[in-house]
């Protein structure tokens, strides 16, 4: 099975088909989602901002989902009190 989104790859992955097509191996993927902090004031503000739906109301703050996050960061730009960082 191949992972066409690139969001999730490093240069050094990318294969070029003859048709330029870009491959990429599931192997090759990187998982860096971002996390939420304790700093997390529940406001809300990331979750609107982002575009996978991977942040969700936890019991205490806000969580992401790593398996839907993109790493895409508009939900570390959405935070007031910068409780969002790269995983």
């Amino acid at each position: 099975m191949l992972n066409q989104n690139p969001a999730f790859l490093t240069n050094e992955s990318l294969i070029e088909c003859n048709e330029g097509a870009k491959i990429y191996s599931e192997w090759e993927v990187l998982t860096m989602a971002y996390v939420i902090s304790d700093a997390c004031i529940s406001c809300g503000a990331c979750e609107g901002e982002c575009p996978t739906g991977a942040i969700s109301a936890g019991a205490s703050q806000y969580v992401i989902d790593a398996d839907t996050c993109i790493d895409c960061g508009a939900c570390e730009a959405a935070c007031p009190v910068s409780a969002i960082s790269a995983g």
